[in-house]
């Protein structure tokens, strides 16, 4: 800590103020200190799937036409956090998401996931029926939000067109529509599964959408008549939540940022 320190803060006879550093040449100082163990430690937290989709490809080289893009992002200022002993399953959430976000009352698209954990929850059905969570079970409404997670993210690696941006002030991982593609990739490489399309895979009009987090004011939490959802500071709690789904071997690192795991790792 002490020498990110001294590299951020840098007095005029060094040549320069922490004013004039680039936030890109702090980044890079930081990637330098990043260790390969770190790296893998951080993959393995998401399942064997997920590791695979972090190493494959990582040492490779991409395309000679395509410019790496920066893939080190920082890390989100605010998060959202459910209760499920709260959650009495009226769905509002959802219909508060897809309104906000686009305009129509659409559960199937709401960055917020309830329905899906409503009969038998998260497990689904593996646990045997009247033994897990949902109405089939303990009666306990779990709650899907996104986790907003650190670097690597793996949604914003995978996508081969750079749609998923960091965007300040919040830095939450938001689906740029402009350079979506609608190629599902994203659905899949998210360990949560957390990202959805709102149309058909490849479709003309389809887009991907994840949580954005309103601009620090996600409106499934103003909307929620129980308090079961609430806006906090962020932190790491991808190691608390197991992965919903297997990411597919098939799934690898965006051509444009294959070259830059070496640099770093």
């Amino acid at each position: 800590m002490a020498g990110i320190k001294k590299a951020i803060v840098v007095g005029p006879g060094a040549g320069g103020t922490s004013k004039e550093m680039e936030i890109g040449k702090v980044a890079e100082y930081i990637h330098k200190i990043v260790t390969r163990r770190e790296f893998l430690q951080v993959t393995g937290a998401v399942g064997l799937g997920a590791a695979t989709f972090y190493l494959i490809g990582c040492g490779g080289s991409s395309s000679e036409s395509v410019a790496p893009r920066q893939v080190f992002v920082a890390n989100a200022q605010g998060m959202l956090v459910a209760e499920p002993s709260r959650c009495v399953g009226c769905r509002r959430c959802e219909l508060a998401c897809s309104e906000y976000n686009d305009g129509v009352s659409k559960p199937s698209i709401a960055r917020i996931k309830v329905g899906r954990n409503f009969n038998v929850g998260p497990q689904d059905a593996t646990t045997g029926f009247g033994r897990g969570e949902g109405i089939w079970g303990n009666h306990r409404i779990v709650q899907d939000v996104c986790h907003q997670c650190p670097h690597p993210v793996p949604c914003q690696l995978a996508c081969p067109n750079g749609a998923i941006e960091v965007v300040p002030p919040v830095n939450a991982r938001v689906v740029n529509a402009a350079k979506c593609r609608g190629c599902g990739i994203c659905t899949k490489a998210c360990p949560w599964a957390m990202t959805s399309l709102n149309g058909p895979v490849d479709g003309a009009s389809t887009k991907a959408t994840k949580c954005s987090l309103c601009n620090g004011d996600p409106e499934c939490a103003r909307m929620c008549p129980v308090g079961a959802l609430k806006y906090v500071p962020w932190q790491n709690v991808t190691k608390d939540f197991p992965p919903r789904q297997v990411v597919p071997a098939s799934i690898q690192l965006a051509a444009d940022v294959k070259d830059t795991c070496d640099k770093c790792h």
